[in-house]
């Protein structure tokens, strides 16, 4: 079995409910987020699906230069050592980014590119902007949901307008 095919199924069994059902603790909060798409269930593959996937496999690993495969070795041996709260939050993360449009992208890269161009000063009057407007839309969902807890979507509060993170 090609190394690849060990990465990616050790990779696979820690972070898909398919081999072994999630404890209580493990078990992923049922999102209410209108912005992630639910989650897809994965059939079980057939053999012979199983066959040609390492195939593929083998012959990308292979094709990769050394670097990369060592790259790729540290970023999956730490991921495989983190608790696995942290390593979900990534996850989620990674596939948040996969399942973007290329519209959305590219918005992603301008507000980095913004933020990287800010000054500490500037970063702080964002943050310190960003925690205002956030409370004021809790403060609001609270008024207009009596009883709730918090917003549907949790931690996401809105952005805040362009002109508060422009340099």
């Amino acid at each position: 079995m090609g190394m690849g095919v060990a990465v990616l199924s050790t990779w696979a069994q820690q972070s898909t409910p398919a081999q072994s059902p999630p404890t209580p603790a493990q078990a992923p909060a049922p999102s209410v987020s209108p912005q992630l798409p639910p989650p897809k269930v994965k059939q079980p593959m057939t053999e012979e699906q199983r066959a040609m996937l390492e195939q593929r496999l083998d012959a990308q690993w292979s094709k990769m230069s050394i670097e990369g495969k060592q790259n790729l070795m540290r970023l999956h041996r730490a991921l495989t050592q983190m608790p696995a709260d942290e390593r979900k939050f990534i996850h989620e993360r990674i596939e948040r980014f996969l399942t973007m449009t290329p519209t959305e992208r590219q918005r992603l890269r301008q507000n980095t590119l913004k933020w990287q161009e800010m000054t500490p000063e500037q970063r702080q009057q964002a943050r310190e902007e960003f925690l205002k407007r956030r409370q004021e839309f809790e403060d609001k969902w609270s008024r207009e949901h009596p009883g709730s807890e918090q917003p549907p979507s949790g931690n996401a509060a809105p952005a805040p307008p362009p002109s508060a993170t422009t340099p």
